[in-house]
């Protein structure tokens, strides 16, 4: 399939959209700078990694938890409250929630509700038409379902209400379940399975051990987009990654710096025009 190639975007991110650290780019303004320089059937795949704040959001207002708005979703807060009442214009399986939960007396059931969203939209995210973002949502689901088992284990919950079941994950859901929990059953499931499984095992803090699996995801990140110098996959990497700096910002601004610059060192020395793009043959 042909795909679109971004040169100039690409190649001047660093000079484009950062000063040294002083005007640090959110992934809220970097989507908006995308919406003008892509083709729209990309810029589609970008709003796709902004679907998780606007699944957050949806189910806040439906349970009116009083949580803040996140703005960092795709709809706005008055258009989202439209949507709830008369759902027309938003992503089929919010649709698809919004009539489940319709008829359902469930307002004590939040963990119900917010599996079958999440559900509803990796269901959704395994049929997007570009395989880099159809692997990467796969790869964060099966990593939270990861998570999830060692921490019912922990806890004595039931593993089986907390896993999110799609077909994807239903082999790896299945050696949970079953507590086969050595990292080479999970080797044909998940990249950098047994990486991930000492991360979980560890006896660190619980921050620590989150930003050691972030680090595995930027890692995988890198390696799945080695050869992709000017496409789309390159731009949703980015905005994977600037997603994660602004977590790790909030959370603590000594480690989102030192991501962010990171992300800049990386920026400056990895994009080198291939020598089949020279200018100069």
């Amino acid at each position: 399939m042909f795909k679109k190639n971004y040169y100039c975007l690409i190649a001047g991110l660093p000079d484009l959209f950062f000063d040294e650290l002083k005007s640090e780019i959110t992934p809220v303004s970097f989507r908006r700078i995308l919406k003008n320089d892509l083709i729209p059937a990309d810029f589609e795949f970008v709003r796709m990694l902004f679907y998780p704040d606007d699944n957050d959001n949806l189910l806040n207002q439906i349970f009116d938890s009083g949580a803040t708005f996140n703005c960092s979703g795709n709809f706005a807060k008055k258009f989202l409250d439209e949507q709830i009442e008369n759902p027309t214009e938003i992503p089929e399986y919010m649709i698809q929630f919004l009539k489940w939960i319709k008829n359902k007396d469930i307002k004590q059931h939040h963990l119900l509700a917010e599996n079958k969203l999440h559900t509803l939209f990796n269901e959704y995210a395994v049929k997007i038409k570009n395989r880099f973002l159809r692997d990467w949502f796969l790869f964060d689901l099966k990593i939270n379902n990861l998570i999830t088992a060692f921490h019912c284990l922990s806890y004595k919950y039931e593993m089986s209400e907390h896993l999110i079941h799609t077909e994807e994950t239903n082999v790896m859901n299945s050696l949970l379940l079953e507590n086969r929990l050595k990292p080479e059953y999970f080797d044909d499931e998940i990249p950098f399975a047994s990486e991930i499984i000492r991360v979980i095992e560890t006896d660190m803090k619980m921050i620590e051990k989150e930003k050691n699996i972030d680090k595995i995801k930027w890692n995988y990140l890198d390696e799945q987009t080695f050869f992709f110098y000017f496409t789309i996959e390159k731009i949703l990497s980015y905005t994977i990654k600037l997603k994660m700096i602004e977590r790790w910002t909030k959370l603590d601004k000594k480690t989102g710096k030192e991501l962010l610059e990171k992300l800049l060192t990386e920026l400056k020395t990895s994009y080198v025009f291939p020598e089949e793009f020279s200018v100069a043959k």
